[in-house]
C-alpha cells in the first residue's frame, strides 16, 4: 500500500529519531477512539485498517496531515526521508540520566501476535512466565539484544502469564520461557519452534533468535485462493470493534465507488 516506502534504507535510518506506532484498529476499544479522532475529517465516518500520521511528542498535534499512506503525503521515499529528518531536528530526545534499550513492542495478547505475525509472513515470539515480574524480567532481557541490525523487524512480540492463552500453539502447553511459534496459514493457532530458557545469557539468545528468523519459512499465500479458503472452511477472525459493513457500488458512466 505504501509502495514499499517504508522499507527504504533511507527512511528507516530517519525513523530511528521518532517512536514508531503500529496501530492495531478494530483490536482495542481506546485506541480506536484516539484513531478516529486523527484520521477522520467528518463525524460519523468508519474507521478504517490504515492511516499515516506523524504527530507531535506529546500526540495532540498533527505535524503532518493524516491520509490513508505515505505515499500520498510525499512524493517518493526520498522525499520523506528529507522530511523526517528535518521534523527530527525541531525535537531533542529528553536526557535522563538513565540508558535503557527500547521496549519490546508488544502486541496486546498472544491471540493477536500470532495473527499479525501470519499477515506479515514472520514468526511469533511470546514471553510467557508464570508471574508478571518473570515476564518483565524476559522482556527486559529481550529489549537487550531485539533492536540490532540482524533481529530488527523480523519477529512480532507478545508475552502473558496467562498459560492457558498458549493453548492455540502446539506443543506449547505449560511451557514459560521465551517462545518462538511459527503461526498458521489464518493466524488462528500456531505451532511451537523453540522454547528458550528463562536463564539464557543474552549471547545465547541472540543466537537462537538469529537462527530462527533465518531459517523461518513463512506459508505461502495467493490473495485469491487464501480469501476463498478462508471462507469455505470458516475462518473467522472475532475483532474487539466491529468492523464497519462496507458495501461498494459503482456508478454508471463515471465508475466511481460510493461507500
Amino acid at each position: 500500500m505504501d509502495r514499499s516506502f517504508l522499507s527504504d534504507e533511507q527512511i528507516i535510518k530517519a525513523s530511528r529519531d521518532f517512536v514508531c506506532i503500529r496501530t492495531a484498529t478494530y483490536e482495542d476499544k481506546t485506541e480506536a477512539i484516539f484513531l478516529k479522532s486523527t484520521f477522520l475529517r467528518r463525524a460519523g465516518g468508519d474507521l478504517r485498517n490504515f492511516g499515516f500520521c506523524i504527530l507531535s511528542p506529546d500526540g495532540k498535534r498533527q505535524l503532518r496531515r493524516s491520509n490513508r499512506g505515505p505515499n500520498f503525503v510525499y512524493a517518493n521515499s526520498k522525499e520523506m526521508a528529507a522530511d523526517l529528518r528535518q521534523i527530527a531536528k525541531q525535537y531533542s530526545a529528553k536526557v535522563t540520566g538513565k540508558e535503557s534499550n527500547p521496549a519490546v513492542p508488544r502486541m496486546k495478547s498472544v491471540r493477536l501476535g500470532i495473527n499479525v505475525a501470519s499477515c506479515d509472513g514472520l514468526p511469533s515470539v511470546v514471553v510467557a512466565g508464570k508471574d508478571q515480574s518473570e515476564v518483565d524480567r524476559l522482556n527486559k532481557k529481550l529489549s537487550a539484544v531485539i533492536w540490532n541490525e540482524e533481529l530488527a523487524g523480523r519477529f512480532i512480540y507478545a508475552s502473558t502469564t496467562n498459560l492457558n492463552d498458549l493453548n492455540i500453539v502446539a506443543g506449547a502447553k505449560g511451557k514459560t520461557g521465551i517462545l518462538v511459534i511459527k503461526p498458521d496459514a489464518y493466524g488462528m493457532k500456531g505451532e511451537l519452534i523453540e522454547a528458550i530458557d528463562a536463564d539464557v545469557s543474552n549471547e545465547n539468545l541472540k543466537t537462537a533468535l538469529a537462527f530462527a528468523a533465518d531459517t523461518f519459512i513463512r506459508n505461502s499465500k495467493s490473495h485469491g485462493t487464501h480469501v476463498r479458503t478462508g471462507r469455505r472452511t470458516g475462518q473467522i477472525w472475532e475483532t474487539e470493534v466491529p468492523v464497519p459493513d462496507r458495501t461498494r457500488s459503482f456508478n454508471r458512466g463515471d465508475g466511481r465507488s460510493s461507500n
